[in-house]
């Protein structure tokens, strides 16, 4: 039977996640790091699928929040990921995509495993009914200011930010592997006081929501 990979970018996520989750819940899965950031995670994610060759990925740890109605300290199931920051930086800190110029990020070879070129979004398997994307940024927001720019401009389903979503999804759809998303809210996006986050009880939301799975 094909392993199932649980993915989390960082040892710290990883460490305090699987503190909380019983080892029932992980039987038959591999957990691996696939790093901080767009680059690493596609990377890593990319070895670990040809090593494993796992029949279902994983994506799981912390985000901030862009939408008023996802609270600090929850968790949510991702129904899209959306690629922020390649392209051309515009001045109010979002970026005219590779797709709004024109470009697919990936031209796919004839008989590839996936369907269709790639562009600035994904679509995942999620719980029914749930419309919730996910937007994987550079660099996080620094600002307030920055994160309303990318609220304003992506919408209001675009419920947070990341920095790691869209590049598993790549790697994943490449592959030919399903991809699941979920993610922590340990902040709001922009608020850079980390006195504010509630990390910890973001991996208790996310254990939670994996134990379902």
């Amino acid at each position: 039977m094909p392993k199932r990979l649980l993915l989390v970018p960082t040892s710290l996520e990883r460490k305090r996640l699987l503190k909380r989750l019983d080892p029932n819940v992980l039987a038959g899965w591999e957990v691996r790091l696939c790093g901080f950031g767009v680059i690493a995670a596609a990377t890593q994610t990319t070895r670990w699928i040809a090593q494993l060759q796992p029949g279902e990925v994983v994506l799981a740890g912390i985000a901030g929040s862009l939408h008023s109605d996802t609270s600090v300290g929850s968790a949510v199931w991702i129904s899209e990921t959306i690629c922020e920051g390649i392209g051309v930086a515009s001045q109010d800190g979002t970026c005219i995509s590779a797709g709004e110029l024109g470009w697919n990020q990936v031209e796919l070879e004839e008989g590839s495993l996936a369907q269709a070129a790639i562009n600035d979004r994904i679509s995942l398997p999620s719980p029914a009914g749930i419309n919730q994307k996910l937007l994987t940024v550079c660099a996080a927001s620094g600002s307030p200011a920055v994160a309303n720019a990318r609220r304003q401009k992506h919408g209001p389903d675009v419920v947070a930010e990341d920095m790691e979503g869209f590049a598993v999804a790549m790697a994943c759809r490449v592959a030919g592997v399903p991809l699941r998303i979920v993610r922590g809210i340990s902040n709001v996006a922009g608020d850079r006081d980390s006195a504010n986050w509630q990390i910890d009880n973001a991996l208790d939301a996310v254990a939670k929501s994996l134990a379902t799975l």
